[in-house]
This record gives structure tokens, sequence and C-alpha cells, in this order.
């Protein structure tokens, strides 16, 4: 099999000749934008032999308004696709899947509304909505717009899909009818517009302790979260989403750590547990940058029969 045929079988829980490898880390703030940026992804996945490229984004969202207090939630609009930030990361997609010319799939990070809400508020969405959830749901709402438009913008720029951010789950940030009501329904409607135009959304849903059933009918792919306490299993996590799950590796633990023996190891008695099929090798979140990429490579080495 080749790269993409070998993860296009993952997602369609079917046999691999190995199981696939998908890591990712952020690049040092030199190789964050254009050339440089796309110079460092291809590096990467060179140097390392992994299956897939996913597109870090250093473009933070941006409002047109401040957003100080819980009333000015009210006045955002859907920012347009000509933004800088937007632009900016297209370009680094576009440089990126030209060079692969079809030798892997190429996905492309994108902040689900609630975490780019906090991009834009300098992170204090969860308090603002707290205080005004209608206020808040009403600009999440004008985010949730502008992303729809940029995710398909970013297929057209030649990604296979979205790695789709999710923030707000957590058990101790929201309570579930906050959540219920006034994030997942502007997560939910930016993963509709693209269900049908990709083939590899992989939802990330991002920290600890999270209501991860809330998340069971979001449309992707394929899933990642932390399989940490208070988190499913991969095992766990299967039987709920029913779809190919991404992970399994501590993303400060002993990939990070090594030794080498250690790393493969842990590697081979992942893919033992969960078996070999409907399963994308992963870690829990973004690696440390400067992790050795060798540990990376041992993983990839583990995965052959």
């Amino acid at each position: 099999m080749n790269k993409v045929e070998r993860v296009r079988a993952a997602l369609g829980n079917r046999p691999v000749d190995r199981v696939p490898v998908g890591l990712w880390l952020h690049f040092p703030p030199a190789q964050a934008h254009g050339r440089a940026a796309v110079d460092a992804h291809l590096d990467y996945y060179r140097a390392t032999g992994l299956d897939f490229i996913k597109v870090m984004n250093e473009h933070p969202f941006q409002a047109d308004v401040t957003i100080a207090s819980p009333a000015d939630w009210r006045r955002l609009r859907p920012v347009p696709l000509s933004a800088p930030f937007f632009q900016g990361q297209l370009d680094v997609i576009k440089g990126i899947v030209d060079a692969v010319a079809g030798e892997c799939l190429v996905i492309t990070t994108v902040f689900g509304p609630y975490a780019a809400g906090g991009h834009t508020s300098g992170e204090r969405i969860t308090e603002h909505l707290r205080a005004d959830p209608q206020a808040v749901s009403g600009g999440l709402a004008a985010i949730a717009e502008s992303l729809a438009g940029f995710c398909l913008a970013c297929l057209d720029a030649g990604a296979a899909g979205i790695y789709f951010s999710a923030q707000g789950g957590e058990r101790d940030r929201l309570t579930a009818d906050q959540f219920f009501t006034y994030v997942k329904p502007h997560e939910v409607a930016v993963l509709e517009a693209i269900r049908d135009a990709s083939e590899l959304n992989l939802l990330h849903i991002c920290g600890n302790n999270i209501r991860l059933t809330a998340y069971a009918d979001y449309p992707s792919h394929a899933v990642n979260w932390a399989v940490t306490p208070g988190n499913l299993t991969l095992k766990q996590g299967q039987s709920l989403f029913r779809r190919t799950v991404v992970g399994g590796l501590d993303n400060r633990g002993v990939v990070v750590r090594g030794p080498r023996h250690a790393i493969q190891e842990e590697t081979r008695r992942l893919i033992a547990d969960f078996g070999p099929q409907g399963l994308i090798l992963g870690a829990d979140c973004t690696l440390p940058t400067a992790i050795d990429l060798d540990h990376i490579r041992a993983v990839v080495e583990a995965t052959a029969p």
C-alpha cells in the first residue's frame, strides 16, 4: 500500500499493511509562516516517514471589533475570506499540497468557533459566555459562518480535509446546558458545511475530563482525544463514535522521553490491544517542538508487521 491507500483503508475500517501514523508539532516561530512554514512541514514529513501531513495553523482568528465585554460579541460579523490570516494559511496549504503532489493526504488545522472566539477575545470567552450567553452565541454564529467558508476554501486549495479543534466540552469549564445550547450548534454548523466535501475530517476534542458523549454526533471521518484519566480509552471511544480513532500515545510520555526500544514496545502494545483496523496511531495532542525526530521514526518503524 502507498500512504494514501493506507490511510483510506484505515478510515474505511479495512485491512492495512501496517497501521498508519500521524503525529504533529509546532515549529519554531521563524518557521511559522510563509515559505518557511511550507519547508518546515515538508522537512518534518520526509524526516519521519509519517503517513499524512497535518498543517499547523499559526494564523489565529481575528475579529474586526475589540471584544472587551460580553456585549461586544453582538457586534461581530462574518470575516471575509480575504482576511490576511485566512490567506496566510491558504498559501501554506497550497505550497505543501503542490510539493507532495499526491504522495500523501494533507489536512489542515482549523480551530472551532469556541477556540477561535478565545483567540479573538483574549481568552475571555468562558467568563463572557457565563455572563451573557445569548450575546456570545450570536458572535459565535458569525465566527462559524466565517470558518465554514474558510474550510471550503482550504479544500479548494487541495486539503483532503480539516483537523477541527473542538474546545469547551470540559466538565469544569461550562455546564452541560451552556455547552449544548451555546457552543455545540456552532461547531456542528462548520462540520456540516464540509461533511460531503472532504475525505479526512479529523475531529480533535481538546482537553481533559471532557463530556465525550456530547461529541458522538459531530460529523467527521475520524476522532482524536486525549486518553487520560477522566476520558475514554481508545476502545471505549471507538464504541462511542463508531468511526476510525486517532491517538493512543501520551504526547508528553515515552514517545518524548524514549528510549527507542521503549517507544517501539509501547507502539506494538497499543496496536495489539486495539487491533490493526480502524486505527491511526497518534498522540493525545501536539508533541513538543524539541522532540527527537528519531523517536517519531521509531513509532513508524514499530508499526511494521
